[in-house]
């Protein structure tokens, strides 16, 4: 059974975390940022056929959001923050 969650939260940052790939053989992946109080949350999106045909190309940068997600474990490397890493990040009303 997964623990689903739906917090209100503020969508802060897109963040370009992979490397360069002047092949263009690996996906850009991206670190979209929400923040809760004083938690921050971390979804991970990759762009594999480079189109930006990403979900959060819908969400605006700055706006609350009532976000549904599954947390599964955390990434430090947010200006020396911890993320909790979330999945199947869905925004409900």
């Amino acid at each position: 059974m997964s623990k689903l969650i739906v917090q209100r939260v503020k969508y802060i940052e897109r963040k370009q975390i992979s490397d360069y790939d002047r092949d263009q053989i690996e996906p850009i992946a991206y670190l979209n940022v929400f923040k809760f109080g004083d938690i921050f949350y971390g979804f991970k999106e990759y762009d594999y056929f480079r189109n930006n045909d990403l979900k959060s190309n819908a969400w605006k940068l700055g706006s609350y959001m009532n976000l549904q997600f599954i947390p599964k474990g955390h990434y430090k490397g947010y200006n020396s923050q911890i993320v909790t890493i979330i999945q199947r990040a869905k925004v409900v009303n």
